[in-house]
């Protein structure tokens, strides 16, 4: 249910946020989905409401942000929900901690059964335009070449190093815990960041950007002023 700014489950829509970060009118548009947690009696759910986000939003492309699934019983699920989201864009992947537990390996399987790439330790190169957009998983040795650079990460404190490697773009998740907001202040939301210090919204260091999901899902589905949500990037 949902009262105001609380929300108790996750039946309420599932926002779709856009990060304008270039005003070029040939932007490449990226989505950027983290947290997802599929476990058993939320996935299809959760399925449905990503689905309908990206076929109403047409994105060019689609980076999946790590913690997609809980359970092992649920890589069916995401090697299906890849499947559909391919139908509407290339999809690249990394994990993040909850995909550690349930094993990298047998997540990135699934990710690459359903027609996605999975790019946690390398870097792909995707045309667009005349242009050349590079995406980095968490692993990748060095920042590829492109005319746009990204790093698709989970953690935000990737961003203490990151940000000093020629990203143009630093994609980030995992907000457990700060799905509690009383206040932002300066694009960081707050109690959470006096715990955490890369809790941001979106930062910038130079030329580098930082966009924070608060992501689709949380193991304990009660939000307080904290939408969950997909990010459409504008680069």
């Amino acid at each position: 249910m949902s009262a105001g700014r609380l929300e108790i489950g996750l039946r309420g829509p599932l926002h779709v946020r856009e990060e304008r970060l270039s005003d070029r009118n040939d932007s490449c548009r990226l989505m950027y989905i983290s947290d997802v947690h599929l476990r058993r009696k939320r996935s299809d759910h959760l399925c449905g409401q990503l689905i309908k986000s990206v076929r109403d939003s047409a994105p060019d492309g689609l980076l999946l942000g790590g913690d997609l699934v809980d359970e092992s019983s649920e890589l069916g699920k995401l090697c299906d929900l890849v499947g559909a989201l391919r139908e509407v864009a290339p999809v690249l992947a990394i994990g993040g901690n909850h995909d550690r537990y349930v094993g990298m390996n047998r997540v990135r399987d699934a990710v690459v059964s359903g027609g996605g790439e999975w790019i946690h330790d390398t870097a792909v190169r995707m045309t667009h335009g005349s242009r050349v957009i590079a995406i980095a998983g968490p692993k990748a040795v060095s920042a590829p070449k492109g005319d746009y650079r990204i790093l698709c990460a989970h953690y935000p404190s990737i961003w203490k190093s990151a940000r000093e490697r020629g990203y143009d773009l630093v994609l980030a998740g995992h907000l457990h815990g700060c799905q509690m907001v009383a206040f932002e202040y300066r694009n960081r939301l707050f109690p959470g960041a006096v715990f955490y210090p890369y809790c941001y919204i979106r930062h910038r260091s130079g030329p580098t950007r930082l966009i924070v999901s608060r992501g689709v899902s949380d193991l304990l589905p009660v939000r307080w002023r904290c939408p969950r949500e997909v990010v459409l990037c504008y680069v």
